[in-house]
């Protein structure tokens, strides 16, 4: 390959017509790259931008700050006002969802939880989310209050575990394990 020439031959004999400028070398390699699955143009397509953070930022905060109110000063009066619980975590922890949502993308984010193996975590947390919020804004009820806030809080850690590397299967022997030793303590 001559360097003032417009047409370049690679290694494996392919024809390479790009501008001259550049060194022959430079030529066959970027077509390399170019043909390769995971380039660095697909690898950076998905990087958030700067807006995105700043949206992510803004509800993770808002979420936080909406679990730990939820934590610090209705937890300790859950025993008489359990809906203010119940409604400020649920706030919190849909804020602290929505921050994925700003961070990947709504297409994307949607896509990642309805996969295969997230799609029952997903439905066990979203669902005990709207339960908490209809029993503590519609039904009123002080009990089911209770109660679903405390299965909301273990579907959050339940699908919180389930993003860490063996964290599902992890969670499944500890939870047939206690299962098994209540069962023999009672039955």
């Amino acid at each position: 390959a001559v360097l003032g020439s417009a047409v370049v031959w690679c290694s494996n004999g392919e024809l390479n017509a790009s501008l001259p400028k550049r060194r022959p070398v430079d030529y066959c390699v970027s077509k390399g790259v170019r043909d390769l699955p995971g380039n660095l143009q697909s690898a950076t397509s998905s990087v958030p931008s700067g807006k995105a953070f700043i949206n992510f930022g803004l509800f993770l905060a808002a979420g936080v700050f909406f679990v730990f109110i939820a934590f610090t000063m209705f937890l300790p009066v859950m025993v008489l006002m359990p809906q203010k619980f119940a409604i400020c975590f649920t706030l919190g922890c849909g804020f602290i969802i929505g921050s994925f949502f700003a961070l990947r993308g709504p297409k994307n984010q949607l896509a990642h939880m309805s996969s295969k193996e997230r799609l029952p975590f997903t439905l066990g947390f979203i669902g005990s989310m709207v339960g908490t919020m209809y029993v503590s804004m519609v039904l009123h009820s002080y009990i089911l209050s209770v109660l679903f806030s405390v299965v909301q809080v273990l579907a959050l850690a339940y699908y919180a575990v389930s993003y860490f590397p063996g964290g599902s299967t992890g969670l499944k022997f500890l939870t047939s394990a206690l299962t098994s030793s209540v069962s023999r303590c009672f039955g």
